[in-house]
């Protein structure tokens, strides 16, 4: 009989989205800095809001897509639930309801960050810094996640942040791939910016992985190959596949390990995720297809989340019409508070 309740499963899942969150919204906005640097255009920012489809609640709080206008939205404005503020907050407030399951350390090392997020400076948000201050908060969240991997007890709460961190990877590197799209939607960019070297490397080092791509790929970079490897390179912490197989073992964990069988639609989610995968492998224009094949990578998660809240965390059953998706073949062609024990 499992001991976890539903609402500390899903405190602790949505937990390790908040941290994931902050982590990659970071890169993002450090991706800017960086292609922004040098030039004088001060609407450049836009490509973020849409990148995040926010562009009607940014509208109600800025007048102007500036850069100081996105950066204060999507670092410190806490109306924004997706800034970074926001979410650090949320994470704290999903740890407090965890708070006798997790180490004094983990507590305290959130805590402190944290404070250290709200405490930011005006002159810290300022476009000049910002790679810097998007550079500590990048690691605190490497701190964070290593306290929590080094202390959190592994019982069925481990597979729960698990999954809640590779779930939010897997849609924020999906997000970064779709950078030059949003650029293009917003003027900043044109079609044959696809090809643009420069901004593939930048998009490398984004998610930490620019040398990582060069141990594989030495002589030069390859957009092609930059999104191949982001994308389907299972060695890469960051890659998509990487993050659905280690969703597919934590699935099979709470199986196999802790009886909970009502994963049985989660997992064949992944399964069908991952299969899609393969089938995207095989498409040799990938890189035109890639903003469709973004989207269906973010709707098939925002269906597995689901499948996961339904089992496990008390969510209401969607309609039939709502599962279903094209597989990326075809396509190229709230937390709930529930307290009831952890479904079977």
């Amino acid at each position: 009989m499992s001991s976890l309740l539903s609402r500390h499963a899903e405190s602790v899942f949505w937990m390790a989205r908040y941290f994931e969150r902050t982590e990659s919204l970071g890169r993002i906005i450090e991706t800017q800095t960086s292609f922004q640097r040098g030039r004088g255009d001060d609407n450049g920012w836009a490509w973020i809001v849409a990148l995040y489809s926010d562009e009607e609640a940014f509208a109600k709080a800025f007048p102007e897509a500036n850069s100081e206008n996105v950066i204060r939205f999507y670092m410190a404005h806490t109306e924004n639930p997706g800034s970074i503020q926001s979410s650090i907050k949320s994470a704290r407030e999903n740890a407090r309801a965890l708070r006798p399951m997790l180490s004094i350390d983990m507590w305290y090392q959130l805590n402190d960050f944290c404070n250290r997020v709200f405490a930011f400076s005006n002159a810290e948000l300022a476009e000049v810094r910002l790679s810097r201050t998007c550079d500590a908060i990048k690691r605190g969240c490497y701190a964070q996640i290593g306290v929590a991997e080094n202390t959190l007890y592994h019982d069925e709460t481990w597979p729960f942040f698990r999954l809640g961190l590779f779930l939010e990877r897997a849609d924020q590197t999906s997000r970064l791939l779709d950078v030059r799209f949003a650029q293009q939607q917003t003027g900043l960019a044109t079609d044959e910016g696809h090809y643009d070297h420069t901004f593939w490397s930048i998009l490398l080092r984004a998610a930490s992985a620019y040398h990582a791509y060069r141990r594989v790929h030495p002589r030069h970079i390859d957009p092609r190959e930059v999104a191949r490897f982001l994308i389907f390179d299972p060695r890469l912490p960051r890659s998509i596949a990487y993050c659905l197989s280690e969703m597919q073992a934590m699935i099979e964990l709470l199986r196999r390990n802790f009886g909970l069988r009502n994963a049985g639609p989660a997992a064949e989610r992944v399964e069908a995720m991952i299969e899609g995968l393969q089938t995207a492998s095989n498409d040799d224009n990938l890189l035109q297809n890639l903003h469709a094949f973004n989207d269906w990578v973010q709707s098939s998660l925002i269906l597995l989340n689901d499948e996961l809240g339904k089992a496990f965390f008390g969510y209401a059953k969607a309609t039939e019409a709502s599962v279903t998706l094209p597989a990326p073949a075809a396509i190229s062609q709230t937390q709930s508070q529930s307290q009831t024990q952890v479904a079977r």
